[in-house]
This record gives C-alpha cells, sequence and structure tokens, in this order.
C-alpha cells in the first residue's frame, strides 16, 4: 500500500509541477511577445529599464519561457504515452509528439537568437548632470556610430527623443556629459553636441 501510495503522490507531483512550468511557459511567452509588439508599436521610441535594458530583461524571460516549456513537456508527455496499450499507435504518437517540438523548437529557437543579439550588441550608460536629471545612451551594436538618447518618463520607463543620432567618432560616447539648460538637456559627447527635450 505503501509503495502504491508514494507512487500516486509522485504522479500527482509529476503532473502539478508540469502544469505550473507549462503555465509559467505561458505567461512569460505571452509577456515576451506583447512586450515586443508593444515596443514595435511604440516606434522603438521607449525602454523599460529596471535593473536591466529592456532587450536584456526579454531575452531573459524568452530563455526562462523555453526552458519552462521543455521541463513542462518532459513531465507532462512521456507518461500519458505510455500509458498508450498498443505499440504501433503508442509508436506514432511519440514521433508526432517529437516532430512538433521540434517544429516548436526551431522557431523559437530562432527568435532567442534574434533576441539575444539585439541584447548582447547593443550597450546602455547613464549620463548624469549636476542637477540630478539623466539620460540613458543607447549605442547601436551593428553601427557602433549610431546612438539615441532616452529620457526618464516614470520609474520605469524611459522614451526616445529626437531619433537615432549618428556621431563623428565612435569613441566619443565614452566621454559624454550632460548640461541642465533652461528647456532642454544638452548632451555633448566629444565634439557632438545634441539637445535633448525633457
Amino acid at each position: 500500500m505503501r509503495t502504491r501510495t508514494s507512487k500516486d503522490l509522485s504522479r500527482r507531483r509529476r503532473f502539478v509541477f508540469g502544469l505550473v512550468a507549462l503555465l509559467l511557459a505561458g505567461l512569460l511567452g505571452v509577456a515576451v511577445l506583447a512586450s515586443t509588439a508593444w515596443d514595435g508599436n511604440a516606434g522603438l521610441t521607449r525602454v523599460v529599464y529596471f535593473v536591466l535594458p529592456f532587450w536584456v530583461l526579454i531575452f531573459c524571460a524568452h530563455l526562462i519561457s523555453g526552458a519552462a516549456a521543455v521541463i513542462g513537456l518532459v513531465l507532462l508527455v512521456p507518461p500519458f504515452i505510455r500509458r498508450i496499450s498498443r505499440t504501433w499507435l503508442r509508436c506514432t504518437i511519440s514521433g508526432l509528439a517529437i516532430a512538433a517540438a521540434v517544429a516548436a523548437a526551431v522557431p523559437w529557437l530562432l527568435y532567442f537568437v534574434g533576441i539575444g543579439l539585439n541584447a548582447a550588441s547593443a550597450t546602455y550608460s547613464r549620463v548624469t548632470a549636476e542637477n540630478g536629471e539623466s539620460v540613458l545612451v543607447l549605442q547601436s551594436g551593428f553601427d557602433r556610430r549610431d546612438y539615441a538618447v532616452y529620457v526618464q518618463k516614470s520609474f520605469f520607463l524611459y522614451e526616445m527623443r529626437g531619433g537615432w543620432r549618428t556621431l563623428s567618432d565612435v569613441s566619443n560616447l565614452e566621454s559624454c556629459t550632460l548640461t541642465s539648460g533652461s528647456s532642454d538637456l544638452l548632451l555633448t559627447c566629444g565634439t557632438d553636441s545634441a539637445s535633448v527635450p525633457r
């Protein structure tokens, strides 16, 4: 009786953990897609910045979502397939499950690599003025001379001001200073200066 009870508990735990993992994967997957769609609709004018830049947060959520999906499927699918008594049907369903997992993994991996390249290539740096006001400077990973300036709108939200700009010298971004004016901020990077609306 004890062995049977422990097996039942083990099955229930496996089922519960599998469901929780799939729910987590689904919620994070929807959050990632909604965030990228929202960012695209905003014309890449906003960035959520809480400890990590926006694309790094999306990358981490996407990574956890994929890992949770794999764990959930590994916990839930094999026990159901093992219950099928007919060998040919069990083999057919196993093959279909593997094909479906591979078909789902390929676009996930491509998207994962794309987000990873975007997250790894772009660099963010904060530049603070003497009065405490600050901006985020995003440097493109593909053309290091291109940069964008973000002004804080709320605790979690920064908004791009002035679109993408081009530096005359890439090393200028390492020595940026911010000056607070009467109406606009003035960002100076080497010989390049840009007015940043508040």
